[in-house]
C-alpha cells in the first residue's frame, strides 16, 4: 500500500466533492491517530484504507454512485485503495449504476 497520502494531505484545497471530503478525513483522522499511538506508517495507512472504504456512500442512487466513483478515483490517486481492488468497486459502481438506469417506469395512469 502506498504512503503518498502524506503529500496529498498536506494540500490546504478542500475536496470539491463532499463525498470525497468525507473520505479523505476518515482516512487522515485514522491515520493520525494511528501515528499517535506510534504504530507503524504501514499500519497506520492500512487502517485509514479502512477508515476511508467505510466512509464511502453506498451504491444506492444515482448521486451517491457518481460520490462512490469519485472517492475509488481519490482513494487510487491517495494509495487507499490499491489498484486490484479499485476495478472489482468501479465494476460494482458500474453495475449499480446500471440498475439505477434501467429501473422500470411506473405504470402510466389510463383515461377512463
Amino acid at each position: 500500500m502506498s504512503t503518498s497520502f502524506q503529500s496529498a494531505s498536506s494540500s490546504a484545497e478542500p475536496a470539491a466533492n463532499p463525498a470525497v471530503a468525507r473520505c479523505c478525513e476518515a482516512f487522515a483522522r485514522v491515520y493520525k491517530a494511528n501515528i499517535a499511538i506510534n504504530q507503524t506508517k504501514a499500519t497506520a495507512t492500512e487502517c485509514a484504507a479502512a477508515a476511508f472504504c467505510e466512509a464511502m456512500p453506498p451504491l444506492v442512487g444515482y448521486d451517491n454512485i457518481r460520490d462512490f466513483i469519485a472517492c475509488v478515483a481519490q482513494g487510487i490517486l491517495l494509495g487507499a485503495i490499491e489498484s486490484s481492488r479499485s476495478s472489482k468497486l468501479l465494476y460494482a459502481a458500474q453495475v449499480a449504476l446500471s440498475g439505477a438506469r434501467s429501473r422500470p417506469s411506473p405504470p402510466q395512469a389510463t383515461a377512463a
